[in-house]
């Protein structure tokens, strides 16, 4: 498929994005396995493997998963990335959420809700895995703390332009309200402060504060843990060991096909640098 050209960009189909997103997961594996730093597929990137033993054919993303220690372990080592790799995160950049995004200089790819306040490079999401408390009722009261902080801060960190109708006149009137506070602060105040309760070596239950899913997913630590290899566009790539539980809990029935009208990207346009 040739590239798309629009506005004197060579944009990059999705046969091409996909692509270049693999080149940047085998990056990653190679440097995980040089560093020993724990990762698995996560989110859609694992229904692939499993679903598809690769994309699922509209997707135009990567995701990964790590557990808390080995995440804050590839914070402080990012220095040593290969050349040409960098790590984006709420820390760094206007980047609103509490996960890092692996990104290459060689490819922009810009999201709508970014556009005009974030110059983004094509990325890999990488989200920290935490321990939980025993009690599900207190681990849901500490996700959801996190995830009104990230919302707040979302919603005063991107614009709303892409939004429609009631919806972008609330967003926007909201987003404006938000920016009075320290939204950015204090989402990164509640991660920090979620983080311990009660910390990753001491929790028996995982699972993930800072996703943009919609509720808060919980796996036995020893079983998130154990890693197995499943196939990955021909690539043998680790996966947690219990990802039939993962995948049912996200996405109930994840062998049957969404409709058309359901199968969601990112609606973002790569160009090379």
């Amino acid at each position: 498929m040739p590239d798309v050209i629009e506005n004197d960009f060579k944009y990059l189909t999705l046969d091409e994005l996909q692509y270049e997103l693999l080149e940047m997961l085998l990056e990653f594996d190679a440097f995980c396995k040089e560093h020993e730093l724990r990762y698995s597929l996560d989110s859609g990137t694992l229904l692939g493997a499993v679903r598809h033993k690769g994309f699922i054919p509209w997707d135009d993303d990567l995701d990964v998963n790590m557990p808390r220690p080995d995440y804050e372990r590839l914070l402080s080592i990012q220095e040593e990335l290969p050349e040409g790799f960098h790590l984006v995160n709420a820390m760094n950049s206007e980047f609103a959420y509490g996960f890092s995004k692996l990104c290459t200089d060689e490819i922009r790819a810009q999201e709508p809700s970014y556009q005009g306040t974030l110059d983004e490079k094509l990325w890999i999401d990488i989200f920290p895995t935490d321990g939980l408390p025993s009690n599900d009722c207190e681990a849901t009261k500490v996700w959801k703390q996190v995830h009104k902080a990230t919302r707040h801060n979302v919603w005063a960190s991107v614009n709303h332009r892409s939004e429609h109708g009631f919806r972008k006149v609330i967003k926007t009137f909201a987003g404006a309200l938000f920016r009075l506070g320290k939204p950015r602060e204090h989402m990164l105040s509640a991660i920090s402060a979620a983080v311990l309760i009660p910390g990753y070596e001491n929790a028996e239950r995982v699972g993930c504060y800072v996703g943009s899913e919609g509720n808060l997913w919980t796996l036995p630590k020893d079983a998130y843990e154990k890693s197995i290899s499943l196939e990955f566009e021909g690539h043998m790539l680790p996966c947690m060991s219990c990802w039939d539980e993962f995948l049912t809990e996200l996405y109930g029935d994840y062998m049957q096909l969404p409709p058309e009208n359901q199968r969601r990207t990112h609606c973002l346009k790569a160009w090379r640098v």
